[in-house]
């Protein structure tokens, strides 16, 4: 693994892994459903929860759900 030149906060330093988990957020499904549509285990859904709510300080999915579709509105 190289190093990453990727912001430690913000949206910008989201991973790929983290963004998709916030996509899916945004469109309201739970942790297990995460799980299932990436093929992940719940735990590891919540621990790109807990890693996005840290670089983003949001403090629930309710604001990072509403920051996500801010984010996606045209």
């Amino acid at each position: 693994r190289g190093k990453h030149n990727r912001s430690r906060s913000g949206w910008e330093s989201l991973t790929p892994s983290e963004q998709r988990v916030v996509s899916l957020v945004g469109q309201h499904l739970t942790n297990a459903q995460i799980a299932a549509r990436l093929f992940i285990s719940v735990p590891t859904v919540k621990s790109h929860l807990n890693s996005v709510f840290a670089k983003l300080g949001t403090k629930n999915r309710g604001q990072l759900a509403a920051a996500a579709h801010r984010i996606e509105a045209p």
